[in-house]
């Protein structure tokens, strides 16, 4: 790397986002210079202080939700996978479909919800019925009275892939990329220098932040600039199954249910469940994790709390949950074995992702709100346009993206 290169654009992180908008930034100018800095996944979790939440085999991509414009940035994302996989040949999408189950009367605003949304996005929902649920999908048990939505466009992706593909389709288009832990960002004479924890020196005109949960606990932004996020955990419960589960399970799509804990009655949460994954490993997984429902876990305050988090297992409480969860919607499931284990998820005052300009040459994209993944090659499209601009560049209003402070100095 020349020390003295001034670099057009530099992207620090290199999670879903940030890869992402350095794949975008090669292909919406191809005369500029892209560094994407970050670090690699590690081998062993328990030497390591820096974690991305894109270490995993299995996440939801779907157009189904309440949010419209969410369906939309999903749906948009959901359309450009044929190319990346093309470009990389690093496959990651799964279209398994999407069952989002509603079991409450309470809840049919919502399923109005998902059914506008979708119609918005320019998709056809398919509506089912509870008799129609249990012919087509018999390893589940629901309530007499469940409605659902199948989304046909939705499954899932390994994110350590897309994460892979994004990086290659960039360095394919000339960017380049470097492993390594930012520590400071700092303006100076009209660039920003970018320093590393491996004594590197990166100079650049512009800088994306996309560096998730660690952002505030790193000096990334301007003195007196303090994102408002919060930084939650997430358990989940992996079951290992054998061969001939796998094939049992084998047209098993994506299950989103709200359900009733069956040990803890007042309990009541959405809860996902992944299809059959292979992981690394060899071994088959159906993964079971907690969605964004009254039952929360708890908030990480600091970089040795995320750490340590990153470091275990989750929360055997949230475990025992989900284990309950499973009982409940999948009882005739048989499993070899048990896994948890722990991730985190960085949340937002607007709910959305924030991809705003800090300052004229500084922008962030930063807050996937437990639900990035399905949209985040979309997310980094929309940083990418608004860094190379210098403000925002979408047709998707910009207003519900900004940025929310704790603290926010005069520029």
């Amino acid at each position: 790397m020349d020390s003295h290169k001034i670099y057009d654009v530099c992207v620090v992180g290199a999670g879903m986002i940030g890869s992402s908008a350095a794949w975008h930034l090669t292909r919406l100018s191809s005369h500029i210079n892209v560094i994407l800095i970050g670090p690699a996944e590690p081998q062993d979790r328990s030497t390591t202080t820096i974690f991305a939440s894109h270490y995993d085999e299995g996440r939801i991509t779907r157009v189904s939700d309440t949010d419209p414009v969410l369906s939309l940035l999903a749906k948009r994302s959901i359309e450009r996978y044929p190319l990346i996989e093309s470009l990389t040949g690093i496959k990651f999408f799964e279209k398994t479909g999407v069952l989002s189950v509603i079991s409450n009367e309470k809840q049919k605003k919502q399923l109005h919800q998902f059914l506008t949304a979708m119609e918005r996005a320019g998709t056809t929902p398919c509506l089912l019925k509870s008799k129609q649920i249990e012919e087509d999908f018999p390893y589940l048990s629901f309530p007499v009275d469940s409605s659902a939505i199948l989304d046909n466009m939705g499954g899932h992706i390994s994110p350590r892939k897309l994460v892979s593909a994004h990086q290659m389709a960039a360095s394919l288009a000339g960017c380049q990329i470097i492993h390594d832990v930012v520590s400071k960002v700092v303006s100076f004479d009209g660039y920003i220098t970018i320093e590393t924890e491996q004594k590197r020196s990166i100079s650049a005109k512009k800088v994306l932040i996309a560096t998730g949960g660690f952002t505030p606990f790193r000096h990334l932004l301007p003195d007196g600039f303090k994102l408002d996020l919060k930084m939650k955990t997430s358990t989940i419960l992996k079951f290992e199954l054998n061969d001939k589960e796998v094939e049992r399970l084998s047209s098993m799509p994506v299950v989103i249910p709200y359900v009733f804990s069956a040990s803890h009655q007042t309990a009541k949460h959405r809860s996902y469940i992944l299809p059959p994954i292979k992981y690394p490993n060899g071994k088959w997984y159906l993964k079971l994790g907690l969605g964004n429902g009254p039952v929360q876990e708890f908030t990480l305050d600091n970089e040795d709390d995320i750490t340590r988090w990153y470091q275990g297992t989750g929360s055997a409480f949230i475990a025992h949950q989900l284990y309950d969860a499973m009982l409940n919607i999948m009882p005739g499931l048989k499993y070899e074995n048990l896994e948890s284990d722990s991730c985190m998820t960085t949340h937002t005052k607007s709910g959305k992702c924030c991809i705003d300009m800090v300052t004229r040459n500084l922008g962030i994209a930063v807050g996937g709100n437990g639900h990035a993944a399905k949209m985040s090659d979309e997310l980094g499209h929309i940083a990418a346009r608004m860094i190379l601009k210098g403000t925002w560049d979408y047709d998707v209003q910009g207003q519900q993206f900004q940025a929310a402070y704790k603290i926010q100095a005069k520029m």
